[in-house]
């Protein structure tokens, strides 16, 4: 008997450790399992909740340390419960967290910027960042570029740098081959005949399921996109310092001081008029522009001002004209402007009737190869710093693939044919009907002088919405709505222009692509655009907030037209009427460019994406 109390004592013992051990890990498969903690924090004294599957701006963003980072943009948008799906599928209020997240966040410390200054010169053998900004090891960039063409010589103290060397050889893209120009088609009263191509390539945007993507819902994608941005955006090759004061730009733009007051910017036409303000006056301060000048004419360096497309041609005149903005020392600038003309590829090199714009893409893919090859600030950034103003419909399937990341200033910019918010920009498009007085006839009839309830004429058969319009509203099948096809021709225009002087809504209603001129016609009469064009982002998207005085109806509301717009009552017209001629200043060319103009809008624009791109 002696044997057999310790065999049981052994047997007893195996059973009560394996019952232990199986309570054990059953308590800690439910902890894991149930409960918002990590496993760790089971033998922890302090629990700290774990959000499975969180997302930067939701739960890792709580935990960071604000005083070391530099806080982000935080736009002011009127409207509420906006929702974000994520991984988890489960909407988050963004509003409620961008408004969380601002009344969270502190200044940053500025006692340790560097002031940059406006004569600068390009960076010296060793760069060093803002103290603000922590973690930031910019490489040593050594300054060997002349003051008129800078070299191409990879600075030597840059490791693992294999941009090509300058090649005083190398050839451009040809231009000799020349066809005459085609179409007759028109496009808004006594416009020049230009072509007309619904490219073959279309690029699916997120939209809702109707396909359409509304005002608001674009307003909530550049949120995202730059919420994004700060995490993703590719980084260049090496550090300049012409990146660091955009940084220094950025961090002075989110933390602009609450000016809501201003004169001359009247608030509510903005998404956010201090952030507006502070940027502008960062660009009027710190911006230097580098044109390259290489390229043949007439598809570079030739700006036609007159005709639809006349924003592109105006902008290419006016920068390349311009002392201060514009750099002969390319390693001091932030911006690389690409002098093409959209209209003038297209006049030069389509082929009549080929329905094919291949040649073109490859003329402007061997201009990118020509001066990636001779100077080295292509590669730097993969063309991050690069930008264009193109206004002819092709130019977005023209440049989605070689210009994929550079910035785009688009009169075609339509959310499904590949318009990145926050990185490309619309460009406004212009009618100029004089060139020498692009001001000439501004402005309208009063608010209470304005008889006619909307306005619009134009071509019928430019795309499918113009005939669904005409269908319904043309021919006087309504006394208050005058909806023509083509107007008959009158010496200076003048049966269009009064109509739009002398209307209290003009319908700006897309022809073959969501553009048109009549938009910025509409505000340079001071009637209030009606915008008709599904998907369509309206020019200085990332300032201007558009409902504020414009009205946009989807395509398929066209037959309840006049019943929405006699829902408008006569107070809220006369305030639309009233901002509308408030944000004009921002829809004028002047021959020399005056403040917050047209010209200084698009370059604003442009500016802006960059320094909210910019990451080192």
């Amino acid at each position: 008997m002696s044997y057999v109390f310790p065999w049981l004592w052994k047997v007893e013992s195996r059973r009560l450790l394996w019952l232990l051990g199986l309570t054990f890990a059953l308590i800690v498969t439910f902890q894991y399992v149930e409960l918002p903690y990590s496993i760790s924090s089971l033998f922890s004294s302090t629990k700290m909740p774990v959000s499975r599957n969180s997302t930067s701006l939701i739960g890792d963003r709580k935990h960071h340390n604000y005083h070391n980072l530099p806080p982000p943009m935080v736009p002011s948008f009127s409207q509420n419960n906006a929702t974000l799906v994520d991984d988890s599928d489960k909407e988050v209020e963004v509003d409620k967290i961008f408004d969380k997240e601002a009344a969270f966040q502190p200044s940053l410390p500025t006692s340790n910027w560097s002031p940059v200054k406006e004569n600068a010169t390009a960076p010296a053998a060793s760069v060093e960042a803002p103290a603000a900004l922590p973690g930031l090891r910019p490489s040593p960039v050594k300054d060997n570029a002349t003051v008129h063409l800078p070299s191409a010589k990879a600075p030597a103290a840059l490791p693992g740098l294999n941009h090509s060397p300058l090649k005083q050889n190398a050839t451009l893209p040809t231009t000799s081959k020349v066809h005459d120009k085609n179409s007759t088609k028109e496009d808004v009263g006594d416009a020049s005949p230009v072509v007309r191509f619904v490219p073959d390539i279309k690029e699916n945007a997120k939209t809702t399921d109707s396909g359409v993507m509304s005002i608001y819902e674009m307003s909530k994608q550049l949120r995202r996109n730059r919420i994004s941005n700060n995490r993703l955006a590719k980084k260049p090759k090496w550090v300049t310092k012409p990146d660091l004061e955009l940084l220094q730009a950025k961090h002075e733009i989110e933390n602009a001081p609450i000016d809501d007051k201003d004169p001359i910017l009247y608030a509510p036409l903005y998404h956010n008029v201090s952030i507006f303000k502070r940027s502008y006056e960062m660009m009027e301060k710190m911006l230097k522009v580098y044109v390259y000048k290489e390229g043949d004419k007439p598809i570079m360096h030739t700006p036609r001002l007159g005709g639809i497309y006349s924003s592109e041609g105006w902008f290419m005149k006016l920068i390349e004209s311009n002392n201060k903005y514009v750099t002969k020392d390319a390693t001091k600038a932030h911006l690389f402007y690409l002098p093409f003309s959209s209209q003038m590829l297209e006049e030069t090199l389509y082929v009549k009737n080929s329905h094919s714009h291949r040649n073109l893409i490859k003329y402007l893919k061997g201009y990118i190869d020509f001066i990636s090859i001779k100077y080295p600030f292509w590669n730097r950034t993969s063309g991050a710093d690069h930008f264009l103003a193109a206004c002819h419909d092709w130019a977005p399937s023209e440049t989605r693939k070689h210009f994929s990341n550079s910035i785009r200033a688009l009169c075609n910019s339509d959310v499904k044919e590949g318009f990145v918010f926050g990185k490309d920009t619309s460009l406004p498009e212009t009618y100029v009907r004089d060139p020498k007085k692009p001001l000439s006839n501004i402005g309208g009839k009063s608010a209470s002088k304005r008889p006619t309830l909307a306005f619009f004429a134009g071509q019928p058969d430019h795309g499918y919405v113009r005939p669904i319009l005409l269908s319904y509203w043309a021919n006087n099948k309504d006394p208050d709505l005058k909806i023509f096809g083509k107007l008959p021709r009158s010496k200076g225009n003048k049966n269009y222009r009064q109509f739009m002087k002398t209307s209290k809504y003009c319908i700006c209603a897309k022809g073959y692509e969501v553009n048109s001129p009549r938009v910025v016609e509409a505000i340079f009469y001071d009637c209030v655009p009606v915008i008709i064009s599904d998907n369509f982002v309206p020019p200085f998207f990332e300032a201007l907030k558009w409902e504020s005085f414009a009205v946009f109806v989807l395509e398929k509301d066209i037959p309840n037209l006049k019943k929405i717009l006699m829902s408008i009552s006569e107070r809220r017209y006369k305030q639309l009427q009233m901002r509308v001629k408030r944000v004009q200043k921002h829809f004028l060319w002047h021959v020399k460019p005056e403040k917050y103009d047209m010209f200084h809008m698009i370059l604003h624009s442009i500016w802006f994406n960059r320094v909210f791109q910019i990451s080192v």
